[in-house]
């Protein structure tokens, strides 16, 4: 194995011989990193401290800009600040966010805990959802417009939300989909956070979450 450091957040990191000179994203911070074998710190034993990246998910691996490969653009650049976001896993909403100033916020039964303070309670691994609901600005008042599901890394994702408010963009596989529970946990955290005028005449947004489509990753 060769075991390396990721130059941002310092973590102890290991890939296969084979992947020598391939870059990849740090699991832990998202930062790519090219897997030398010939570092200082590297060697050929593993390290069961280490973070191995040698199964990295397609959202890991970072092809170099080149004149031929241009940089790909990402499927969500950063969150937008008129939307609300929650994650959920694949039974309950575990996160939310809004442009507050409190950051992301745990679900913890019927109570929220800031993420930023409770670091020790966020999962580092697991099937995980980023729903965007896009609220738009009417002449009678917010309204929601439309639903978007991302998919997430299932290793290390939710262990960036007690860092910036846009970390998890990072953490974004490509387009997710939503199960029954995960609609229906969505579909009641909307209406404990928004009046009812908000999202009762999004008829695609409220069709989405009730009807048995499992695979389209959104509506409006």
């Amino acid at each position: 194995m060769i075991v390396f450091t990721c130059p941002n957040c310092h973590s102890r990191l290991q890939a296969k011989p084979g992947l020598a000179g391939h870059v990849r994203k740090c699991p832990r911070c998202a930062t790519p990193v090219t897997i030398v074998a010939d570092e200082a710190d590297a060697t050929s034993v593993a390290d069961p401290n280490a973070i191995p990246v040698d199964d990295a998910l397609p959202g890991q691996e970072v092809v170099p800009a080149t004149e031929e490969h241009l940089p790909t653009r990402r499927l969500l650049e950063r969150l937008n600040r008129e939307y609300h976001y929650m994650i959920c896993d694949r039974e309950h909403l575990v996160a939310t966010w809004a442009n507050n100033g409190n950051g992301w916020m745990l679900r913890s039964g019927t109570s929220s805990l800031p993420a930023k303070r409770n670091r020790d309670k966020l999962p580092t691994g697991g099937d995980f959802q980023l729903v965007e609901l896009k609220i738009a600005m009417m002449p009678e008042g917010k309204r929601l417009s439309g639903i978007r599901v991302y998919q997430l890394a299932s290793r290390w994702a939710l262990t960036v939300l007690d860092q910036t408010d846009d970390a998890i963009v990072e953490k974004i596989d490509g387009p997710g989909h939503l199960n029954r529970e995960q609609k229906n946990a969505v579909r009641q955290a909307m209406k404990e956070q928004f009046m009812r005028p908000v999202w009762e005449q999004s008829t695609d947004a409220m069709e989405y979450l009730a009807n048995m489509d499992f695979h389209s990753p959104g509506a409006g």
